[in-house]
């Protein structure tokens, strides 16, 4: 019987003890190695070729060259994305992470073809593309990472629609499903930051804010599986599905 370990953490601050920031333990070592840590998701690639990706390549060379680039692991540029809905990681299966109509004991693969199944035919009825603005820099305590906000409240509702009806699809509904922020995650922290250091580090990073575009354009969601942070494989694209006539 598959019986992983449980966390009773939200996914977003699993770690080993509080000696590390919340990735450390679970998504990476404490050298920054990535670390086996599968599930699914519905994420949101970013474009390539668009200004927001230039300028997220310029502050990750910065990065790479930083004196504190000790203290944190970087994502590759590849698998930059902003996720729309979690979905499960394996080691997390306490009420909320993982789906009320499969048994917490299923393998993963089980989690992955029901998702696939249902998210197929599933309607995205969702004009595209997504529409977001950077809305700043995320507290400099587990990670770096940009909060994104869509453009108008137009969109803010367009996606909040969106992630409820996933939730109903899925039986699946975080604790912070309402209050979700949307982001695209940059770096993890492998250790925590001194005052001085984050200090630092946070003046660098505001610099760039004014380089961010007004706007930034996301194509149709992805459901995605992974098995480390290092990248997150399409399985396929949601879909606006054609209109049932009678």
């Amino acid at each position: 019987m598959h019986n992983p370990p449980r966390y009773p953490e939200d996914q977003s601050v699993i770690g080993t003890h509080n000696n590390h920031p919340s990735g450390v333990g679970s998504k990476f070592d404490t050298n920054g190695n990535f670390l086996h840590f599968p599930g699914n998701t519905i994420i949101c690639h970013l474009p390539r070729q668009n200004a927001f990706h230039d300028v997220l390549n310029s502050i990750y060379d910065v990065l790479v060259g930083c004196d504190l680039a000790h203290t944190y692991a970087l994502l590759p540029p590849s698998s930059w994305h902003m996720t729309l809905f979690e979905g499960v990681c394996d080691q997390v299966r306490t009420e909320g992470f993982w789906p009320s109509d499969l048994s917490p004991n299923a393998p993963l693969d089980n989690c992955d073809r029901l998702f696939s199944n249902k998210l197929a035919t599933f309607d995205l009825d969702c004009e595209l593309p997504l529409q977001l603005k950077v809305s700043g820099w995320q507290p400099l305590i587990n990670g770096i990472g940009l909060n994104l906000e869509p453009i108008n409240q137009i969109h803010e509702d367009r996606m909040r629609d969106l992630r409820d009806r996933l939730s109903g699809l899925l039986s699946i509904r975080h604790p912070k499903h309402e209050t979700y922020v949307f982001h695209v995650g940059i770096a993890y922290f492998i250790k925590y930051l001194t005052a001085p250091e984050k200090t630092a580090l946070s003046a660098m990073l505001d610099k760039w804010l004014p380089q961010m575009p007004s706007e930034i354009n996301l194509a149709a969601p992805e459901f995605c599986t992974f098995v480390d942070m290092f990248a997150f494989k399409r399985q396929f694209f949601l879909k606006n599905q054609p209109t049932k006539r009678g």
